[in-house]
């Protein structure tokens, strides 16, 4: 029924691109958008519709933020202007607390849904949902929807069926509680759901029919349902220099982030190119972590997981102090990185412990511009660590470029948001009580998603597979086909 319901909406959308959207009669002004890269997009108040515009104006309008890079300086005065007319103590306030670049990216969902550059300029769908983000962030709530409904179809699998299908949902906020000088507090929490679209998706998924240590769809979960992997308290000090949260917290959320390649949902889908499989990045447990960034160029994360809960369960389930995860993780951010634009550069020592071993391991996380203004840029991950506490690889690489808009100009003549990535992983798989058939998998993967309308994305996926750890074909192929729905 859900792939239904989808599958309407989708209809809706595409039956209203014929329509001409209302052009925006507002004062000169512009609304500032991210790309699929994360830079800052200028576009005039009029050269939008007016339903998509803030009706308090644009001085509170914030984009949406992109985990593992810097917030661009334009965001980040409008941040600084929207509080000048704040006064010194708010409740539930409507301005965004004050925070350094990096972790403003990372700690914030900002209050714009859409997105530039879309094939449909706009569809009634995309009008309710960002006035929603509008109207409830005057009373501190900025959130992160996304919805994505995937076919998968595979060749070669060990076992189930070679076609699945999936719906997700990740309802992610940030709700202000007060804001003070110097200081700012704030609700942290994640609610997520998922179903299998058929009965095979209900019971299976691609990783396990495949016997892969790198599940093609990486974002997946094996837990069918409702869970809440994160639900804390957040709080700023001096001037947003330092972040500290606590509580039930989701440490994929804040570490091992990257602009290019950290998102299954309109990026890499691959588990190994969203995340780490090395570093462990524990959620469902009671955590806490420490952010600093004093100075632009640098910045500094230790975080700290207790208990052993899995996928929906509640932190308190085999709650133990045998079971412990300690992760640090050091940033160098320059503006202009030997002349070829912004770069991070992440080294991220962790310390662990799971079922009797306590042991260690290191990663390294780089992305990195090729060009001041060029659409290119490349990602690179490597990682090696203790195979009983490794988040599933013992030691893995994962590498690619990302581009924004490759087809800009060429088909229709339209600024493009669009991103095409083409990635590689290596992987030997962790300690594991199944028969290890391949020790070195590896996969190569292109993803095209396309920014449909302001607000949704379509995203062909192809992933070639070699040496599949437990399968003992030879290699594999697998397609997806995937909706993304951001509001």
């Amino acid at each position: 029924m859900r792939g239904l319901v989808i599958a309407a909406l989708v209809a809706s959308a595409l039956s209203a691109a014929a329509t001409e959207p209302a052009s925006s009669n507002a004062p000169p002004g512009e609304v500032l958008l991210t790309d699929s890269l994360g830079r800052a997009v200028h576009v005039p108040t009029n050269e939008l519709p007016r339903e998509l515009l803030p009706p308090g104006g644009l001085s509170r309008q914030i984009p949406v933020p992109t985990r593992g890079a810097q917030m661009p300086e334009a965001v980040q005065q409008r941040v600084q202007q929207s509080r000048e007319s704040a006064g010194e103590l708010q409740w539930f306030p409507a301005t965004q607390p004050r925070m350094m670049p990096y972790l403003a990216s990372n700690d914030e969902y900002g209050n714009t849904a859409i997105r530039p550059g879309a094939l449909i300029p706009f569809t009634p769908l995309d009008q309710f949902p960002q006035q929603a983000k509008y109207w409830l962030s005057e009373i501190g709530l900025r959130y992160s929807l996304k919805q994505t409904a995937t076919f998968v179809s595979m060749s070669d699998v060990m076992q189930g069926a070679d076609t699945l299908g999936f719906y997700t949902f990740d309802f992610a906020g940030k709700w202000a509680v007060i804001d003070s000088v110097g200081t700012a507090g704030w609700i942290t929490f994640q609610v997520e759901e998922q179903s299998g679209l058929g009965a095979a998706g209900t019971f299976q998924d691609a990783g396990s029919n495949l016997g892969t240590t790198a599940d093609p769809t990486g974002f997946y979960s094996s837990h069918n349902g409702w869970r809440i992997p994160e639900l804390g308290w957040q709080q700023s000090l001096c001037d947003g220099e330092l972040v500290i949260v606590a509580g039930m917290i989701s440490q994929g959320n804040y570490f091992d982030a990257n602009s290019y390649a950290n998102d299954g949902r309109g990026q890499f889908m691959n588990a190994a190119l969203i995340d780490t499989m090395v570093m462990p990045l524990p959620h469902f447990n009671f955590a806490a972590n420490i952010q600093w960034q004093p100075v632009n160029e640098w910045y500094a994360m230790v975080g700290s997981s207790v208990g052993n809960a899995s996928d929906g369960e509640t932190p308190w389930t085999d709650l133990s102090s045998k079971d412990w995860t300690v992760l640090g993780e050091t940033g160098y951010a320059p503006d202009n990185f030997l002349g070829m634009g912004p770069g991070i550069y992440r080294v991220q020592p962790f310390l662990a412990a799971s079922g009797g071993w306590t042991q260690g391991g290191l990663g390294l996380n780089f992305q990195q511009q090729l060009g001041k203004q060029s659409p290119l840029g490349w990602f690179g991950r490597y990682g090696f660590g203790g195979a009983h506490v490794a988040n599933g690889a013992k030691e893995q690489i994962g590498t690619g470029f990302a581009w924004r808009g490759p087809f800009e100009h060429l088909l229709v003549g339209r600024q493009s948001n669009d991103y095409l990535g083409v990635g590689f992983v290596w992987s030997q798989p962790a300690a594991t009580t199944k028969p290890v058939i391949h020790e070195n998998e590896c996969v190569l993967e292109t993803t095209y998603a396309m920014q449909l309308t302001p607000t949704t994305k379509l995203q062909p996926d192809l992933q070639v597979l070699w040496n599949p750890t437990f399968n003992p074909a030879a290699s594999a192929v697998v397609f997806q086909l995937q909706l993304d729905l951001a509001w």
